[in-house]
């Protein structure tokens, strides 16, 4: 071999962070076992007790305007509801939402999130339910929403403020979905985030829903307004504080620049709270509640003293050096489970700039649950009986530990280099390989001082179908733990194996510990560097 790099760093050694979001409470298992019940494995919530896993997926797509009305409606809105169904509707590059009709009742709809996995059939990330009374209330809020940003920036461009409404549904046997509008001065985001259903890992049970709680759909509507400190305070006091009179409380306030959202302020002073609601001003002049909830004014003070204590801090550490204050959140959470619904007050600072945000969810509705979304079933390829054998094959089979023995090598290429889409010229060429002892072997590569054992040649190896898998008998090696590194020369660069050809990836090792030790080394993708 003429020459040899080995891509394990640039392959291996980057750290891969990643952020799982969810949308509802099922994907977060109880760590505790307090009341479970050792049959279900759940709690008496029907929260899962034991390990579980789901996988999730999200992304951010432009959206025109005018698109969201019939995708919704086909979902799970008039559409869907008179039958007329959204098929394969692509919302990114093979990622597709479809609805088909609910068996078990007429006023629902099934929503499905597939995507292309290579095979001849879509692979399923969520199958959910979806209801068209939620639906329909979530388009009549879309419609008022967008009408009003589009109003406002007809007539002043910049001047409409951000909002993300959402729909969302929660299935213990479907998964979870939420399906959002983000608009933010005249244009639009369509948002999903959507997840498989949470299963559980406990053995013998492994790939079965972990949960048993009621599936549910719910809206969810965030919007940010931008106040000075003393506009907080007045406002605050109004709902929560010593000002929140009865004849001088909101009622049905339009939460300017989002007149589609009503605000309503019930006061129980006596009692020391108020009952917060919001309703959707719909373009046809009527009303839909959309969230309720009591506050007391106890923790109401608290939450504006708490606010204008960091609004103070902030402004005065801006005073003495612009971009030198530090930023903070204080969210106010009230809600009422029992049909009102949720609602959080988030208010925020950074840079010397404070906004408050209302965030709502609508009181939960309970659904009809689909058939359990099963995770595809994954075939487990049967080891080849030489390696089961191992130092009964070929060998002494008397010699179950050798002081030494050879490694019986079977060459075999992944399905990730077969299937790249930058093999370019067929699996044929010579392969080169050094045997090292496995503690001079790191995820980058031999060490730098790092001395090969035995280098070995296998040539003209072929991987094309119909072939003989590629073999070679290694000399003897003391017992012990080595790494078999190797590359295949498939574009005859006369043994300097680079970009494009087959490579190994130092994973695990392998051991001598008999005088024969059958092994399969795979070459487990096309080196990218150039």
């Amino acid at each position: 071999m003429q020459s040899q790099r080995w891509p394990f760093a640039l392959l291996m050694s980057t750290a891969v962070a990643v952020a799982c979001s969810s949308t509802s409470s099922t994907n977060d298992g109880p760590t505790g076992t307090v009341n479970a019940d050792a049959s279900t494995g759940v709690d008496p919530t029907g929260e899962s007790t034991q390990s579980v896993e789901w996988v999730s997926f999200h992304t951010e797509v432009p959206f025109a305007a005018s698109a969201f009305d019939p995708l919704i409606s086909g979902l799970f809105g008039a559409d869907a509801q008179a039958g007329k169904f959204i098929t394969k509707q692509e919302v990114a590059p093979d990622v597709y939402l479809t609805s088909t009709a609910e068996t078990t009742t007429p006023q629902q709809s099934r929503v499905a999130l597939t995507f292309n996995d290579g095979s001849a059939t879509p692979r399923t990330l969520a199958l959910v339910p979806a209801s068209f009374d939620v639906g329909n209330t979530f388009l009549k809020t879309i419609d008022s929403a967008m009408a009003t940003m589009q109003s406002e920036e007809q007539q002043s461009p910049g001047s409409s403020a951000a909002f993300l409404l959402q729909y969302q549904v929660t299935s213990p046997m479907g998964g979870t979905f939420s399906f959002g509008v983000h608009g933010v001065t005249g244009t639009y985001t369509l948002v999903l985030d959507v997840s498989s259903p949470t299963t559980s890992l406990t053995v013998g049970k492994i790939g079965t829903p972990a949960a048993a709680t009621a599936p549910y759909d719910l809206i969810a509507g965030t919007v940010w307004f931008g106040l000075t400190q003393d506009d907080f305070d007045y406002f605050v006091n109004q709902a929560y504080g010593t000002g929140a009179t009865a004849g001088q409380n909101f009622e049905d306030f339009a939460l300017v620049p989002f007149t589609w959202l009503r605000l309503s302020v019930t006061p129980h002073l006596s009692q020391k709270y108020v009952n917060v609601a919001f309703q959707i001003l719909n373009t046809d002049g009527s009303r839909t509640p959309i969230a309720s909830a009591p506050a007391s004014i106890l923790a109401g003070k608290t939450f504006q003293t708490l606010v204008d204590r960091n609004m103070s801090n902030m402004t005065a550490q801006e005073a003495k050096k612009a971009g030198s204050s530090t930023p903070w959140t204080a969210p106010f959470y009230y809600n009422d489970p029992s049909g009102g619904g949720v609602v959080q007050v988030v208010a925020q600072g950074a840079l010397g700039a404070f906004n408050v945000a209302y965030a709502v969810l609508s009181p939960r509705h309970t659904l009809s649950d689909v058939p359990f979304n099963a995770y595809p079933n994954v075939d487990i390829e049967a080891p080849d009986g030489s390696v089961v054998a191992s130092c009964n094959k070929l060998g002494n089979p008397d010699i179950r530990l050798a002081s030494a023995g050879s490694f019986d090598i079977t060459f075999t290429v992944s399905s990730v280099v077969t299937n790249s889409s930058t093999l370019k010229v067929p699996l044929v060429g010579d392969i080169y390989c050094s045997t090292y002892k496995a503690s001079d072997v790191t995820v980058a590569g031999p060490n730098p001082n790092a001395v090969a054992l035995q280098n070995f040649t296998v040539e003209n190896a072929s991987f094309q179908p119909g072939a003989p898998a590629p073999h070679y008998l290694t000399g003897s090696l003391p017992d012990g733990e080595y790494q078999i590194l190797c590359g295949q020369d498939i574009l005859h660069n006369g043994g300097n194996i680079g970009m494009g050809d087959p490579v190994t990836l130092p994973i695990g090792g392998f051991t001598i510990a008999c005088n024969l030790n059958p092994v399969t080394v795979q070459f487990a993708l096309l080196d990218p560097e150039p």
